[in-house]
């Protein structure tokens, strides 16, 4: 499935926003998707865009560059999932107002609907960058760079 995401990041970010979904699901097809991953990635997507809306995420994004954001504690199931490192992450974006508590949320929630049992740093930073470009928020292009990071060294797909 992040391979279908990262797709939609190559070939959709510059955009701005990727097609609906039964023109998405022809165009996976077409690249070369199975059938199921398709179906995955658009069930997972569909609950990303049911999530927290983006005014509220909007002013909280505001608030957080002034005020330190709570500590998160994390139930154990969700330390199980995400590791320490990309809890760490998820620490950092947020006390440095890249995210706000309702879009560390969403991206906790989207974290957990994986299959993975553990998610890797890698797929948290696709996961923030996939709440972020969801909700329409201006992106720092630093912070694009960051979470398009990888240890890859060929095109996403």
């Amino acid at each position: 499935m992040f391979d279908i995401l990262a797709y939609l990041v190559e070939r959709y970010f510059v955009l701005g926003s990727y097609p609906d979904a039964q023109t998405l699901s022809r165009q996976l097809a077409a690249a070369g998707f199975e059938p199921d991953d398709i179906h995955e990635a658009l069930d997972w997507l569909s609950g990303l865009e049911q999530d927290a809306p983006s005014h509220v995420v909007s002013e909280e994004r505001a608030r957080a560059k002034v005020v330190m954001p709570p500590v998160r504690h994390y139930i154990d199931a969700e330390q199980r999932r995400i590791g320490p490192e990309a809890r760490g992450l998820l620490q950092f974006l947020e006390s440095t107002g890249v995210l706000g508590a309702a879009q560390r949320e969403v991206v906790i929630d989207r974290a957990m609907a994986l299959d993975d049992t553990e998610v890797r740093v890698e797929q948290i930073k696709l996961i923030v960058l996939m709440v972020l470009w969801n909700q329409g928020l201006p992106l720092d292009t630093l912070i694009v760079d960051e979470l398009l990071a990888t240890e890859r060294t060929g095109p996403l797909h």
